[in-house]
């Protein structure tokens, strides 16, 4: 199966170098629910994700719980196909709506299949 094609970027990002981005991996839109959870062992709790963007280094997810950068975060699907993934809270910021914007490193690359199997999640 090949790989969705991401969408173009927007031109006035492209306009201001200072904006631009440099990612090493392509991004790809996504609006599936999952939930995630602090390894920290203190919050047990499964809090329901949103999750926005998708590469094989990262994700984007909106909560209404606020996570700290430095959070190890356990990712997981509510259909269980993809599996679990970890990944690090790098930067977040609030949303409009009042919750949180997340963006997410994993600690290694997922393979082809992985970003795959949680791409198509969303059918």
């Amino acid at each position: 199966m090949k790989l969705p094609q991401p969408p173009s970027r927007d031109s006035s990002r492209r306009s201001n170098p200072a904006k631009g981005e440099n990612r090493a991996s392509p991004r790809f839109p996504s609006q599936f629910k999952t939930y995630c959870q602090s390894i920290k062992g203190e919050d047990e709790l499964l809090w329901s994700v949103r999750v926005e963007e998708l590469s094989c280094q990262g994700l984007k997810i909106i909560s209404r719980r606020r996570f700290e950068p430095g959070t190890v975060l356990r990712i997981g699907l509510i259909h269980e196909q993809a599996g679990l993934l970890m990944a690090r809270a790098v930067h977040v910021t609030p949303t409009p709506e009042g919750g949180w914007a997340i963006g997410c490193s994993f600690p290694k690359k997922l393979r082809d299949e992985e970003l795959r199997a949680w791409l198509q999640q969303e059918k």
